[in-house]
């Protein structure tokens, strides 16, 4: 069973970006601002995936360095550009709403967010390609699922767009990753 997706329904539907106060609230039963506006969900989901994002851009330039198959090493250069706009994307939206960024999540251990100690591991890992595989499996498969719960719980339209495609390309990455991987 996921964890992103109950932890990201807290984040989501409160507003928070502290993790221990998600964790242990259960989301209201009513949005905390007017539809269509950005507000304290489009914050956290904005928070949330470029904490992430930074952490899978060091995953995928490992990976893009490293990897022994050619078509995975360009899958992570590829996925690692897609990373960065990405960012650049969320940061312009919280820019535009007048919101500062602040790394609410840097150093937690969050699922599909690749952590430096496991990070250290894959550079001194005696398959780097399994490992890399497998956080990288990991990173697509959980943001995948922030970016759906996103998609469901955003009213602010740029953002709930934002959502929307990052759902849809982090399965046809998983997809791509299946055939690659053989799995």
């Amino acid at each position: 069973m996921s964890l992103a997706r109950p932890m990201l329904i807290a984040l989501l539907g409160l507003g928070l970006t502290g993790c221990a106060q998600q964790a242990a609230s259960p989301p209201p039963s009513a949005p905390s601002t007017a539809a269509g506006v950005f507000g304290p969900t489009e914050t956290a989901f904005a928070e949330l995936v470029i904490a992430t994002d930074d952490q899978a851009v060091k995953l995928l330039d490992a990976g893009a360095a490293r990897v022994v198959r050619p078509a995975l090493r360009e899958l992570a250069a590829e996925l690692g550009s897609a990373r960065r706009a990405e960012r650049e994307t969320l940061h312009e939206l919280l820019k535009q709403a007048g919101v500062a960024y602040v790394d609410n999540h840097q150093g937690h251990d969050m699922p599909g967010m690749p952590t430096e100690p496991e990070l250290s591991a894959l550079a001194r890992a005696a398959d780097f390609d399994a490992e890399f595989i497998r956080l990288l499996r990991a990173h697509l498969t959980e943001s995948s699922t922030v970016a759906t719960s996103a998609a469901e719980s955003i009213t602010h339209p740029a953002t709930k767009e934002v959502a929307g495609r990052m759902t849809g390309q982090r399965e046809v990455d998983l997809a791509r990753l299946a055939q690659l991987t053989g799995g």
